[in-house]
């Protein structure tokens, strides 16, 4: 049996060293199983891995993170894409999100990214740039990842929203223009009454 308080408490080993010991281990593990329906909640160690993430985010600031250690965070978020433990845990510390959100915009993980899009509509109050980070994931390529920067900007009314909803609408894409209308009645815009009576058309 491992022993999480042994491994959490190394003396020997920063926290930097530890979060990459458990990534190493993770992606050991993913490497023995099919990547398929919700296959990373079932990794025996998330509690290992989350406590671990949380004590880096706790105790380091973004200014201190390396390549490696960005890359670790990074994929880990994208791991963790059903529960959404980590990135939620990023909201504490709202300028180390915005720092993630700007490496995650050419990161190649469509998880990570979507992720990243949705939660930095919860600090676009407190760090305002945040919205023009939101922007650069909307254009992305992945249309999973432009719907959820959609609906994103529509959480925080931005003034790129309604634009970017009727861009959207006129794609003809079902999901795209379900979102479309989700973000025009967000922000009260008088072409929602219009639109919504088409969506089945």
């Amino acid at each position: 049996m491992v022993d999480l308080y042994k491994i959490i408490h190394d003396p020997n080993k920063d926290i930097y060293q530890k979060l990459d010991e458990q990534i190493d281990a993770f992606w050991q593990w993913s490497k023995t199983i099919k990547h398929e329906f919700e296959w990373e909640t079932t990794y025996h160690n998330w509690e290992l891995l989350n406590t671990i993430f949380n004590i880096l985010i706790d105790t380091t600031t973004y200014y201190d993170w390396d390549q490696r250690t960005i890359n670790n965070l990074l994929y880990i978020i994208g791991r963790d894409n059903e529960c959404e433990f980590l990135v939620h845990k990023l909201t504490d510390t709202p300028e180390s999100l915005l720092f993630l959100g700007k490496q995650g915009v050419s990161y190649p993980d469509v998880e990570t990214k979507w992720q990243l899009a949705h939660y930095l509509s919860q600090i676009a109050l407190i760090l305002p740039e945040a919205e023009e980070i939101i922007v650069k994931y909307y254009e992305d390529s992945d249309e999973y990842v432009k719907r959820r920067a959609l609906l994103a900007l529509g959480i925080i009314e931005s003034s790129y929203a309604e634009q970017f909803a009727l861009e959207s609408w006129k794609t003809g894409m079902k999901y795209r223009k379900l979102a479309a209308l989700e973000v025009l009645k967000q922000i009260n815009s008088s072409h929602y009454s219009i639109l919504s009576v088409s969506i089945d058309e």
